[in-house]
Order: structure tokens, then C-alpha cells, then sequence
């Protein structure tokens, strides 16, 4: 069995008769026959019948002729492939970005490379405090959104573009404190503080934000972060533009403290280490964000 005769059978079978598919084909009848022929005694079994004069598939000729049509349509999708790697494009782009920075930042430019580079496969690696910037430092993404200050230069060579600004609130439940607007330290000591795991980066650790002789509980996941402060069990820093909800109905408020940060505020970059040359379809999202 050759993809050829793949391809003959569909066409006899999708126009109807044997002179369209030959003129279509620009191949001459008895060569069509004789190919259909030859599957035929392949397999062993008859997959057109001219039954009252015309072309009609057995049972086991429309199950075959429906793998055929898979079996077509992976070919095509194969040779697009090819195409599209040879002219340099990359097999795969990966893009890391952090929970604090909201994800229609690249929604909108991901439809694009789907619509622009089709075979490029785009791997989204979703991740919080400074997750992105560590797989970019290992080399393991392409590019990286991030939350970002200038001393992050400090991790090595690395090239940066603004897209957005984020904020981080500090919330916990209405109940938690007698007075949320006005929570004193020792207040703060009697509740368990929930926060992002840190990275594998030197700079980050626990002592960032953390509130000295607190109870902490941890999660690496933002919306199990989220679930835990709307559920009680605890009061910590949490993107803004996640509790929207929560903050406008009431299960969740913003409390104010003179002993931390009760707001945090800052860039959100796209970030790529300058060594690196970029392929195509990452050259193309960067230079849409430049």
C-alpha cells in the first residue's frame, strides 16, 4: 500500500466516478482501476462495489475509507510540519509567566502565533514568585513574564521589555480581625500567614515578606492560595486582579498594618537572556510587545 493509491481511492470515492477522479488526477482510467485493484487484492477484500451503476463503498470499504481520510489528513498535517521546520521555525515555544501577572496580558498574542505559526506548539508554564525567571536562568522556557525590579539584572545578562504593572494586595476574611483596617502586630502573629513557596533563586526566601515568630503555611499554586484565604484559614499577599470578586461582594477585605507591606506594586517585563538567539515564532513575540 502506497499513499498514492491512499489518495487515488479518496478522490474515486469523493467524486463519484472513476473519468472525474482520472481528469481531476490528470491520470487515465484504467490506471485508477488497476490501483484500486491492486488494494484490493492486497487486503483481500472488495472496497467498491457498481452496484446500479455507480461507485458505492462495501461495510468494509467505508471503514477503510475512513482511516484513509485520517491517514490523509496526518500526511498533510506531517508535510505542513516539515515545511514549516525547514524554513527554521521552532518544533515548540515555551513561555513561563508568573501567577501575579494576569494572563490577558498574552492571551490575545497567543491567538496570533496559533493563527501566524499554526505547527509551532506553544507550552505555557504557569508558576509564582519569581518561577519564571528561574526556569529562564536554567534555560528550560524561551521567554518569561515576570514581576520586575532593577536588581534582577543581578542574574546574569539578561534583556527586558515593560508590558504592565501589577499589584499585591494584603487580604484575609472580615471576621479574622476585630479591625481589618487597623491590624497591630501581635494580631497578625495569631493567625497563620499563607504565601507562595519560594524559588530555587538565591535572592528569594521566606524572610521577603514574611512576619518574624508568624506561623506559615505555603503553596505553590495561586488559585490554592486564593482558596485558602476566602476558606479562613489564614491572612497573606495575594494578586489584586484575582480577589476582585471577593474584595467588591465582602468574603475577603484588605487589611492595614504599619508592621508589612499591606500593598506592593510594580512592573510586569517579558525577559530573555541576551546570549540566546531567539527562533522565529519567539522573535515574533517579542518584537510584538517591542
Amino acid at each position: 500500500m502506497t499513499l498514492d493509491q491512499i489518495q487515488t481511492l479518496c478522490r474515486i470515492i469523493e467524486s463519484g466516478s472513476l473519468k472525474q477522479a482520472a481528469d481531476s488526477l490528470h491520470k487515465t482510467q484504467p490506471a485508477l482501476s488497476m490501483s484500486l485493484k491492486k488494494l484490493e487484492d492486497e487486503f483481500g477484500f472488495q472496497i467498491l462495489t457498481r452496484e446500479n451503476y455507480r461507485l458505492t463503498l462495501t461495510e468494509a470499504g467505508r471503514s477503510f475509507y475512513h482511516k484513509a481520510q485520517e491517514l490523509l489528513q496526518s500526511s498533510a498535517q506531517l508535510s505542513s510540519l516539515g515545511k514549516h521546520l525547514g524554513e527554521g521555525n521552532e518544533a515548540t515555544v515555551k513561555l513561563g509567566y508568573d501567577a501575579i501577572c494576569p494572563l490577558s496580558i498574552v492571551l490575545d498574542l497567543l491567538k496570533r502565533c496559533q493563527e501566524q505559526y499554526p505547527n509551532t506548539e506553544i507550552e505555557l508554564i504557569g508558576g509564582s514568585r519569581f518561577s519564571a525567571l528561574d526556569l529562564l536562568k536554567k534555560q528550560e522556557i524561551d521567554l518569561a513574564i515576570s514581576p520586575w525590579w532593577p536588581t534582577l539584572y543581578a542574574l546574569g545578562d539578561l534583556e527586558t521589555l515593560p508590558l504592565s504593572h501589577f499589584k499585591i494586595a494584603l487580604v484575609a476574611t472580615p471576621n479574622m480581625f476585630s479591625t481589618p483596617s487597623c491590624v497591630n502586630i501581635q494580631e497578625l502573629k495569631k493567625q497563620v500567614h499563607i504565601s507562595f513557596e519560594e524559588s530555587d533563586l538565591r535572592f528569594d526566601s521566606h524572610d521577603l515578606i514574611l512576619l518574624k515568630g508568624c506561623r506559615q503555611w505555603r503553596t505553590k499554586d495561586a488559585y490554592t492560595l486564593k482558596g485558602m484565604l476566602t476558606e479562613g484559614l489564614g491572612w497573606g499577599h495575594i494578586p489584586e486582579f484575582m480577589v476582585e470578586e471577593e474584595l467588591n461582594n465582602g468574603s475577603l477585605v484588605k487589611i492595614n498594618t504599619s508592621d508589612i507591606e499591606t500593598e506592593i506594586t510594580g512592573e510586569i517585563r517579558i525577559v530573555k537572556r541576551q546570549e540566546t538567539t531567539l527562533g522565529p515564532v519567539a522573535t515574533m513575540i517579542w518584537n510584538t510587545f517591542k
